[in-house]
């Protein structure tokens, strides 16, 4: 009782202390104008109001220059806060509160009129040639807010589209994609659709073979009828310009299609000596032709002349197409043996005015190898689900193995991790740890094609697949069991768009034993469906997964994740035991003496993350997953079921300590909640502090649930007509420090919401007055979560 009394008053302590520093950063931050100057106005809010409802008001608020302090939690200037905490002494530490915050944004007339200039001409640009933009600002304790009224104005339409060619030769082949243009007749006269069509229609023509041809061949010509609010458009596309060798002049010749005549491969292209002199360079390379392309190399050829060919796009013969050269150098670096791929081009006869068929193109790609073989050795901090701890690796890698783009990945590992122990009580708070031991091996080996007795190299060009066989062993020992691992798997991978990946592994084997289980932990599952969970197995399963991602991490743009996984394991095997086998005295069958698996399985992830801008994110998550043994299995394997809770699911728990339905394990102090069926919801509020600090907020719901009744947990079960009362919630903080290339996180949750009580109690966020003298009261004590990386 002391101890928890001492625990109490330190945790009041150290809340006012957080409280009273929260306050003082407020106070600080509030005062804004703590370092504006008096006869100058900070900027605090700036507001665009306009007539036409078909006006993007987001993009009009982008050419707003300058922009008031960025806000964080919706209200709160932080960084502007930051600022304001730093004096006006010349000190180390004013000097960083300046560094990592943001100085005032000042009301500056100069820039206002600007804006104006900036919003009609953006309007102009869309079709708005009298549009009209008052400016109003009003001061108040040396602040300014400034509103700009848009009044539109009547909008110019296309009315007609002509075409004029003063290069005939491109007549035909311009006119008959005008079904794909972007210019419509009754369309806005839009500056920037203009120049996405010239873009457009300079790609158009490089997959058509005119190599030579870009944008700036195209001028637009507009006649306006301003009492109709009309303009006829006119796209000139003029003649090649063809430069004379000596340079006096140049000479407009139609534009030319360009067919690849010879492709050249330096495979070990040296980038330092072919500088100092690049024709003798070439001149004393080896040359070797391996299907039409011209192989140039020094010494012995290292790669097997197949595996760049066949990820090489530019096909001599062929058209020049600008996207095969952008999907060979796509496939060229998936390779992962060059580090770096540059491809160019050669006009061989270029100052030709006249060419009887289409002009010849030669093309040079120079790879250059990256190192082949690498040892790595790590020491790492690790994070499984909340449970942290410590582990070595010994890492070995070969990216050319065979001489065929073949990675070998080889790692030792060995690990201690320190398992979280909980009372039995309501509590459920942290009791103490106990240490899990980890020693392994795994070893990969992915092939830049698939192993098929069926030619592939068409279907290489297309998908990019890969083939990976792994075989891994493991041993872990734990306060309450010891279980050992051998796995070996076989698949492949490739990528049907740029967004769209699969996965398909036909053979995945798992081989779980489990010894020395404790005495309490046996009695505990003894006679439970738990207890086929903790059998020793053997996994045969076939997985599928699909994934999507059109993330650009080019552009600040919101984007969407989806993986479905689909797996199924023991079919095969089952019917051919019940065709040649004898089942066991329990009625299942068994392949090396032991029992296997057959199941179901199959779950799907999506997520949206919404990009506010280059500090603030939005991030949405929703998980449903189900599990079904039928035949030969009364349990799902332990290692193939659901859990929730820890620094990836649902925060306001430990890991493995919810659920499943309304159950609360009370006898085991190690968490270890599993079952068949898990859905589970997340949403996180992303935003950059300081320095490398980032923040968030966030708030979890779901459970897990079992698919047949249980004895041992009453209330596990999930039935369609209750399962939505069972339904867990908590919320929290989060503090993060991006490293750049890792993540270090530190999450607290709070539960709001928890299913295991009673109904009319489960909304314990409601109680948090209650009792507040009870000790035993379990939700003063919020869970905290270390972990590497984000959640989701």
């Amino acid at each position: 009782m002391i101890l928890k009394q001492n625990i109490l008053v330190h945790g009041k302590r150290y809340s006012a202390a957080l409280y009273s520093l929260i306050i003082v950063f407020l106070l600080y931050s509030c005062s804004s104008t703590k370092h504006v100057p008096d006869d100058r106005y900070l900027l605090s809010k700036v507001k665009i109001e306009t007539d036409n409802k078909q006006i993007d008001k987001k993009e009009l608020e982008s050419y707003i220059r300058p922009k008031p302090n960025k806000k964080i939690l919706f209200f709160i200037r932080f960084y502007l806060g930051l600022y304001n905490l730093s004096g006006d002494k010349d000190s180390r530490l004013n000097g960083w509160l300046q560094k990592i915050g943001e100085a005032p944004i000042l009301w500056d007339e100069y820039e206002i009129e600007k804006n104006n200039e900036r919003l009609k001409l953006y309007l102009k640009n869309k079709g708005y040639y009298y549009a009209h933009v008052d400016d109003s600002t009003r001061f108040h304790n040396k602040k300014a807010k400034v509103r700009y009224a848009v009044e539109t104005g009547d909008p110019y339409y296309i009315r007609n589209i002509n075409y004029n060619f003063r290069d005939t030769t491109l007549r035909n082949l311009v006119l008959r994609d005008t079904v794909n243009s972007l210019l419509k007749r009754g369309s806005l006269f839009d500056a920037d659709i203009l120049q996405k069509e010239r873009q457009r229609v300079e790609e158009y023509l490089q997959t058509s073979g005119y190599f030579n041809f870009t944008k700036d061949y195209i001028l637009y010509q507009a006649d306006s009828l301003q009492y109709m609010m009309r303009v006829d458009l006119t796209a000139n596309f003029n003649e090649y310009q063809l430069n004379r060798p000596d340079g006096t002049y140049s000479l407009p010749v139609p534009h030319r299609k360009y067919r690849i005549r010879n492709v050249y491969i330096l495979p070990d292209f040296n980038q330092k000596e072919a500088l100092v002199n690049y024709e003798d360079y070439i001149a004393n390379l080896t040359e070797e032709v391996y299907n039409n392309y011209r192989i140039l190399y020094t010494g012995q050829l290292k790669i097997n002349p197949l595996v760049v060919t066949q990820s090489i796009y530019i096909i001599p013969g062929n058209m020049f197409h600008i996207d095969d050269v952008r999907e060979t150098y796509k496939h060229l670096s998936s390779l992962r043996i060059f580090k770096m791929v540059n491809i160019y081009f050669e006009e061989t006869e270029p100052y030709t005015t006249y060419y009887q068929d289409d002009y010849p193109l030669d093309c040079y790609i120079q790879l250059s190898p990256s190192t082949l073989q690498s040892y790595t050795i790590e020491l790492e901090g690790t994070n499984s689900s909340g449970n942290v701890g410590a582990a070595g690796n010994i890492s070995y890698q070969h990216r050319n193995l065979f001489g065929g783009g073949e990675n070998l990945h080889v790692r030792l590992k060995g690990a201690v991790e320190f398992l979280r122990k909980i009372d039995s009580t309501q509590i459920q708070r942290l009791k103490g740890v106990d240490e899990l031991f980890e020693l392994g091996i795994d070893t990969r080996i992915t092939l830049p094609q698939f192993l098929l007795p069926i030619k592939t190299e068409n279907f290489i060009r297309k998908y990019n697949p890969r083939t990976r066989i792994t075989f891994a062993g493991n041993i872990q020992k734990r306060p309450d069991y010891t279980r050992s691992i051998i796995n070996a798997g076989f698949g492949y991978t490739w990528s049907t768009s740029p967004y769209i990946a699969h996965i398909i592994n036909p053979l995945d084997i798992n081989f779980v034993k489990i010894f020395n289980i404790d005495s309490v932990f046996r009695e505990n599952i003894q006679g439970t469906y738990l207890e086929h969970s903790y059998e020793d197995k053997l996994i045969t399963a076939l997985n599928y997964s699909f994934m999507f991602n059109n993330q650009d991490i080019n552009k600040l743009k919101n984007y969407f994740y989806l993986r479905l996984n689909a797996e199924q394991s023991g079919n095969l095997l089952s019917g051919l035991y019940n065709i040649v086998g004898t089942p066991n005295e329990d009625g299942r069958f068994e392949l090396m003496k032991n029992e296997f698996a057959q199941y179901l399985k199959g779950d799907i992830d999506l997520r949206y993350y919404h990009i506010v801008d280059d500090k603030t994110s939005f991030v949405y998550r929703i998980f449903m997953g189900m599990a079904y043994p039928y035949g030969n299995s009364v349990a799902i394997p332990f290692e193939k079921q659901y859990f929730t809770g820890g620094a990836n699911g649902i925060r306001a728990w430990p890991v493995k300590n919810l659920g499943p339905g309304k159950y609360r394990e009370t006898e085991s102090v190690y968490p270890n909640a599993t079952a068949d069926i898990k859905l589970e919801t997340n949403f996180e509020y992303r935003f950059k502090l300081f320095w490398i600090l980032e923040g968030a907020l966030f708030a979890d719901a779901g459970n897990i649930w079992a698919i047949r009744q249980e004895e041992g947990r009453p209330g596990s079960v999930f039935h369609w007509d209750t399962f939505y009362h069972q339904i867990a919630i908590g919320t929290g903080v989060g503090l993060r420090m991006d490293f750049s290339f890792f993540i270090f996180r530190i999450d607290m949750g709070l539960k709001i919401r928890d299913p295991s009580f009673s109904k009319g109690e489960r909304w314990v966020i409601l109680d948090w007055q209650k009792n507040v003298n009870d000790l035993d009261y379990p939700y003063k004590y919020p869970n905290f979560h270390i972990a590497i990386g984000y959640p989701f």
